[in-house]
């Protein structure tokens, strides 16, 4: 039970169906794309076609079973967290390892597949943790604007913690590009393990990439090792 104006609030969190899906993607449009300080600052809401690029590769994991949602009494959809397995015996189980992404004719779009090829070259966690064979990587976590604070976030990585140990993954991963996300990471116990600073990433014109306001100054990716 949580403390929302002044009133006694619950919710429940529980696995999306297919139903859902619509209403799932629009909520991510409004509480994540929206305000994604990346997408915000390559004002990619005015770019039609790479946006649209970019949600659908966002929502590419709503139909593998592992995303959740946070649901109020009466029904209301109030948060997301969408997930995926990473496997140490995949061949592909890095996230970005398609080089087609990379090379597609939407300029921001192709910004956004090129640092994120460069961020999972660079944090590989099973090259940092030789004993580690699966990974649930948290992909997108968004709570309702009039809901944040209310412990509905924290919710949602505890349910999809007892997810991955489910299904024997023995760590979570979540890759910030937010200030405010990271530090939600970093409060409920993540470890960062690789960061990179947007003022030194840069094109081969040696023009910067993203300049995110402040205080939106790295992208990061942090860590939880977690019991059986």
């Amino acid at each position: 039970m949580n403390k929302f104006n002044n009133k006694t609030y619950s919710y429940n969190i529980v696995p999306i169906t297919f139903d859902d899906k619509k209403n799932v993607k629009e909520f991510l449009t409004n509480f994540f794309f929206r305000q994604e300080p990346l997408i915000v600052c390559l004002k990619l809401f005015e770019d039609v076609n790479s946006l649209e690029k970019l949600k659908n590769y966002g929502f590419r994991t709503l139909d593998n079973g592992l995303t959740l949602k946070a649901v109020s009494p009466n029904g209301d959809l109030i948060g997301v967290i969408s997930n995926e397995i990473l496997s140490r015996d995949s061949e592909e189980h890095n996230n970005y390892s398609d080089d087609s992404s990379c090379q597609d004719d939407s300029v921001k779009f192709k910004k956004f597949m090129t640092l994120f090829k460069k961020v999972e070259q660079e944090s590989d966690v099973f090259k940092m943790h030789p004993t580690l064979n699966r990974v649930m990587d948290i992909k997108i976590v968004a709570v309702d604007e009039a809901f944040r604070g209310q412990g509905v976030c924290k919710a949602l990585f505890d349910k999809t913690k007892e997810l991955a140990l489910e299904k024997k993954c023995s760590m979570l991963r979540v890759e910030c590009s937010s200030y405010f996300s990271g530090n939600a990471a970093k409060k409920l116990g993540f470890q960062c393990e690789y960061s990179l600073r947007y003022r030194e990433y840069k094109n081969e014109k040696g023009e910067l990439v993203f300049d995110p306001p402040s205080p939106h100054e790295y992208f990061k990716v942090y860590t939880l090792l977690i019991d059986k």
